[in-house]
């Protein structure tokens, strides 16, 4: 595996290991069924083994890698099954996290300068990390810290499928009607709307992907 540039310490070094496997997972540097070890990702991170290896047990516990004897860990290949599994359960909690927000909370601001960078961005790595970010800053405004990280845990394994489609099956971006709607919805006030379209959002990314994957894209 190669040398990755250093994580830099003063940030909760445990968080920031996470998410750097989670990117390595999501961008496609580490391919299904590829084996991952503690030692290979301690040497290319530049950190010890220990929080390697709380990252890649938490990646097991969430779905994302499965561990075999004597190789490690590997990421479990993408399947239909798994995505007509994932994607109904994202929508109904994001639009649960839009139905219980308070009023006010939402940084609608950031959430239109996402969406104008989205609409922008061509490349396919980027772009996932804008609607990520989209959909992350949407998700914030909910008080209930237990339905955000139910909501990040499944944001993880949808994200291989997201990013894995944009790469190949969408060349444009097939959210962003979806996206001016609402943002339009949350601009009046109307959280049952956004909540809504949210849920049709994760419904039309799933039925594409579900296809991608089924060989009709």
């Amino acid at each position: 595996m190669k040398a990755r540039e250093p994580i830099e310490r003063p940030a909760p070094l445990r968080a920031a290991v996470y998410q750097r496997v989670v990117d390595l997972v999501a961008t496609g540097e580490v391919e299904p069924g590829q084996a991952v070890t503690e030692a290979e990702l301690s040497r290319s991170l530049g950190v010890s083994r220990t929080p390697v290896r709380e990252a890649l047990l938490r990646l097991e516990a969430e779905g994302v890698l499965e561990s075999a004897p004597a190789r490690g860990f590997s990421l479990r290949p993408l399947s239909p099954a798994e995505a007509a599994e994932l994607y109904p359960i994202l929508g109904a909690l994001e639009r649960l996290a839009v139905s219980t927000s308070p009023p006010g909370t939402l940084d609608l601001a950031a959430l239109r300068a996402l969406d104008t960078e989205l609409l922008a961005a061509t490349d396919p790595v980027r772009r996932w990390h804008l609607d990520t970010a989209f959909h992350d800053t949407i998700v914030a405004a909910c008080p209930n810290a237990s339905l955000r990280a139910m909501i990040h845990a499944l944001r993880v394994r949808v994200t291989r499928y997201e990013l894995a489609y944009m790469r190949d099956g969408d060349r444009e971006s097939h959210s962003a009607p979806l996206h001016a709607r609402i943002l339009t919805a949350f601009g009046e006030g109307d959280r049952e709307a956004a909540a809504d379209l949210i849920g049709r959002n994760w419904d039309g990314s799933h039925t594409m992907v579900l296809n991608w994957l089924e060989g009709g894209k």
